[in-house]
């Protein structure tokens, strides 16, 4: 278990192929690999319970300044994509149910799954619209039951914010990663330049890709920290 994050080791098997340095995760629902590479480290995730011909299908992927943080990505995807009877929940821990809101924060949905709250969501004309209801994490959505019986699924890039009936709100932290989201491709933090093969994302200054890996914001990050051996 680690203490920092409260989420179980991944047992990470260690391959080394003498120029080329990776760490492979593999169990019958996915494989995540984490490849050293000359300037950072790039992780992807392969799904296997909807498969290419018993070949791990992609599911997604990105680079990362460090081996903890491309651990910590894969973490989020495995947390989300899977369901809890997977038993894949203790390595995501928090990671599972904390999502990039509009206001540029990360938010721990967790504490309000089951229970009714208020929550503020950013309309597409900017206007900000309530609705009150009992609330469930769904994989990368907050599902809302209003009172009559309605539900309405809320991404949560426009969540403005959630109180509990308690007055109780969710707690936020500043997003310090290049990495910002797993949801609807990999997002990152920058601008639209030549050569990127992404688009622009709902949050200011974001960039989404959903495709190939980009040339621009996917292969110049700085390496700061050499990943560890399994």
């Amino acid at each position: 278990m680690n203490e920092s994050t409260g989420t179980a080791a991944i047992p990470w098997r260690y391959v080394d192929l003498d120029l080329l340095e990776v760490w492979l995760w593999e169990t019958e629902h996915f494989e995540a690999k984490v490849t050293a590479e000359p300037n950072c480290f790039a992780w992807e995730v392969g799904d296997l319970v909807v498969s290419n011909d018993g070949m791990p299908r992609w599911l997604t992927g990105g680079r990362a300044v460090d081996f903890a943080t491309a651990e910590q990505s894969i973490r989020e995807v495995i947390g989300k994509s899977y369901p809890v009877r997977f038993g894949y929940r203790p390595y995501a821990g928090r990671l599972a149910t904390t999502f990039l809101i509009a206001t540029g924060e990360r938010l721990d949905l967790g504490p309000f799954h089951g229970t009714r709250a208020l929550v503020s969501v950013r309309m597409p004309g900017g206007a900000d619209q309530s609705f009150l209801g009992r609330c469930s994490i769904q994989h990368y959505e907050l599902l809302l039951t209003t009172d009559s019986g309605h539900q309405v699924k809320i991404q949560p890039p426009y969540i403005v914010s959630v109180t509990g009936e308690n007055g109780a709100t969710a707690r936020a932290s500043a997003s310090s990663s290049s990495f910002v989201g797993v949801g609807g491709g990999r997002i990152y933090k920058g601008k639209m330049v030549n050569g990127c093969t992404g688009s622009h994302g709902f949050l200011p200054d974001t960039i989404e890709h959903d495709g190939p890996p980009c040339q621009v914001h996917e292969s110049t990050v700085p390496r700061t920290a050499t990943g560890r051996r399994a």
